[in-house]
């Protein structure tokens, strides 16, 4: 357990050796002098792209990295100073269920390389974790150091291939989030950013394990997270609302990254229908209200920060 901890730490001082001798700004400064835009859809882009709907998507970081590497190449293009990592369902439990637990070191390093050779020297990698796909105890059956385990070992990962930030998404369980959470700061002291994914409800906006903003933050920012906020579910208009109740329930940075719209099923098939420009204007408002760091999820495309870009100059 020592050695662990050793060679853990010396990754460490090495991994952050090397951000200082780059000369990268920290992002947590950067967002003190402006707003700081992340990416759009990674998954939905894929599937435009011909990704089977039964296929897992980080899978595409060892048979089709052009492709991965052609959709963060847009979103750089298009504005964003942030790029994530194919990474979302890339622990071993989530790829367990699909047979390819033992690739996830492949898959993860592999998935840093596309998005370091995207990024421009003064831009940024984050690598992307979302949630293992199991339901923690009494609801399911994992437990809690199972859970932490497994987003250890894949941060540990990321981690070794050089990202900049972690970012910890569409969490709705703050026991999940918390066990990511520690999972990251057992190997890495970098910019950690976590986003809960919440449902509007008629007495507020609760995650789907009833988890409510407030003391939602208020612990995730004990358990070591730099930045908090929501993505998914909630289309632009509706995390409006949300974001004025985030801005009065933490004094730390936030982040937004909602769906382009609700969902519609059209001839068979699951499509987002909102555009760019309402996005956009929904994006700024959220901005008036405090929001530091700004994205897309499910069914934006890298138009969709294009024109947040436009927005903001």
């Amino acid at each position: 357990m020592q050695r662990m901890l050793f060679l853990r730490s010396g990754l460490l001082k090495k991994s952050e050796a090397m951000k200082r001798k780059e000369g990268k700004k920290s992002i947590l400064e950067l967002c003190k002098e402006r707003v700081v835009l992340f990416d759009g859809a990674m998954g939905t882009m894929l599937f435009s792209y011909g990704l089977p709907f039964d296929k897992p998507p980080e899978l595409w970081n060892l048979s089709h990295p052009e492709v991965v590497f052609k959709i963060l190449q847009r979103y750089v293009w298009t504005g964003a100073d942030v790029i994530q990592t194919n990474t979302f369902g890339a622990n071993n439990l989530k790829l367990k269920k699909s047979g390819y637990e033992k690739e996830m070191e492949k898959i993860n390093l592999a998935a840093v390389r596309i998005a370091k050779k995207a990024c421009p020297a003064k831009k940024y990698v984050a690598g992307n974790i979302g949630p293992s796909g199991e339901f923690l105890e009494p609801v399911g059956k994992a437990k809690f150091k199972e859970l932490k385990k497994a987003f250890s070992e894949q941060a540990e990962t990321l981690l070794s291939a050089g990202v900049d930030l972690f970012s910890i998404e569409t969490m709705y369980d703050l026991r999940e989030a918390l066990a990511a959470v520690e999972g990251v700061r057992e190997v890495s002291s970098l910019p950690l950013f976590v986003c809960m994914t919440f449902e509007k409800k008629p007495k507020g906006y609760f995650t789907l394990m009833g988890d409510e903003v407030s003391s939602s933050f208020r612990k995730l920012e004990d358990a070591g997270a730099d930045v908090v906020g929501a993505n998914c579910t909630l289309g632009s208009e509706d995390m409006v609302g949300l974001v004025s109740v985030m801005r009065k329930s933490t004094n730390l940075p936030l982040i937004a990254q909602p769906n382009a719209g609700k969902p519609k099923l059209v001839k068979g098939e699951t499509v987002y229908l909102q555009k760019p420009a309402s996005f956009a204007k929904d994006i700024l408002k959220m901005i008036d209200l405090g929001v530091n760091f700004a994205g897309g999820c499910c069914g934006t495309t890298p138009g969709f920060i294009k024109m947040i870009r436009k927005g903001l100059r």
